[in-house]
């Protein structure tokens, strides 16, 4: 029994850790400032023989929802920030006003919604990784030396997790194409 109990934490923990990283390229998928700014603060940036966030060097401001300001506390690397910026490959291009980076953002047309809509169609192979972790466990299942009764019990264990990780994945997707077509 504590190893059908091990199996069940472990399909849970699988099934989370898909659901966190389709979170954050689901996050990823830009619309305005406020997502963009978690990008931009992970950016490394190679200053002082180093590389550091770019929170760790500068101030993010979000002026608005289309603009963003950054400002490095110290002027002289200002041109390493624009430099990786520009090589993240965010698709915008910040302006280096001399003490601060202006950064505007494209105004989304229908055009580019459609491609929005589309990158966010295809992280729908996360639900294919929770299928496939469903039958690695309901195999790991079966190979355990257990009861056929305590083995269906697992089976049927193992999926109600799977179904609440799949309507979980569900809710995210219509959150964020909700997100989209209301912009």
């Amino acid at each position: 029994m504590d190893e059908l109990n091990v199996n069940f934490f472990s399909c849970k923990k699988d099934m989370e850790k898909i659901f966190k990283q389709l979170q954050e390229e689901i996050h990823r998928i830009r619309l305005g400032s406020k997502s963009v700014v978690p990008l931009l603060e992970k950016i490394k940036i190679k200053c002082y023989a180093s590389f550091f966030p770019l929170i760790e060097v500068a101030t993010i401001t979000i002026v608005d929802n289309m603009n963003i300001t950054i400002h490095p506390w110290d002027r002289a690397i200002i041109s390493y920030i624009d430099k990786a910026i520009i090589d993240e490959n965010l698709g915008f291009m910040p302006t280096n006003k001399g003490e601060s980076i202006h950064i505007r953002l494209p105004i989304l047309t229908e055009e580019g919604r459609k491609n929005l809509m589309k990158k966010l169609k295809q992280k729908q192979k996360s639900k294919i990784f929770v299928r496939t972790t469903r039958k690695k466990y309901n195999q790991s299942i079966k190979r355990l030396k257990i009861s056929e009764d305590l083995s269906k019990t697992g089976e049927n264990r193992i999926q109600k997790i799977t179904k609440v990780s799949i309507q979980k994945i569900d809710v995210l997707f219509f959150s964020k194409e909700k997100e989209i077509l209301s912009i």
